[in-house]
């Protein structure tokens, strides 16, 4: 994985998340297959059909070696991975508010909160290999609106959520546009990869 890249599984109306946060039947396609993928520094094993299992294992040998950003709202909601973020690596999250009172120290390890995305990114990539892994729909778009994010990979799958978190919300986003890098047909799921490219003034 070269430079910032985010990733999300999303509805075919957008949404990457119901409004309360919960995926519904979005990771569907990590357990409808056969072929064993087991997620990079986080003990679960994905069971996906073959031409899905090829881009995982792809994603996932490029997040290695990567540091994590994240919004204190996923952070939240995924109880801090446990303290184990995925990738294994060091996690970045952007938020004003400490760290929770009553987690235990060693849990704290991994995580640096910072207040600024530029900071976290500017961060994570001194911690890796160079390169970002962005988790959070609004860390995304804020990385999008600085000019800092590099690809952008959707995993799209055909239902219909109706409501909920969008994978981009915001109109300023006018700098940006997207370069087709990878289509993969996978069941139940297809893989889209773009580069992002910067209309510089």
């Amino acid at each position: 994985m070269a430079g910032v890249v985010a990733s999300f599984c999303m509805s075919l109306d957008g949404f990457v998340a119901r409004p309360d946060d919960s995926v519904g039947p979005l990771f569907d396609w990590y357990t409808a297959g056969d072929v064993e993928v087991p997620m990079v520094g986080y003990p679960i094993t994905f069971r996906v059909a073959p031409a899905s299992a090829d881009y995982l294992r792809s994603f996932l040998d490029s997040v290695r070696h990567s540091a994590l950003v994240c919004g204190r709202r996923v952070f939240d909601h995924t109880h801090g991975w446990g303290g184990n973020p995925p990738g294994g690596g060091a996690a970045f999250v952007v938020t004003h508010r400490p760290p929770p009172s009553d987690w235990p120290a060693s849990h704290l390890a991994p995580f640096t909160f910072v207040s600024s995305v530029a900071s976290a990114v500017e961060q994570a990539r001194a911690a890796g290999d160079g390169s970002v892994g962005v988790s959070g729909p609004d860390i995304a778009q804020q990385c999008l609106n600085l000019g800092l994010l590099d690809e952008v990979r959707i995993d799209l799958v055909p239902v219909l959520l109706g409501s909920g978190v969008r994978y981009f919300s915001s109109g300023e986003t006018s700098g940006a546009s997207l370069e087709q890098v990878e289509v993969v047909v996978g069941s139940g799921v297809t893989h889209l990869r773009y580069r992002v490219r910067y209309r510089r003034s």
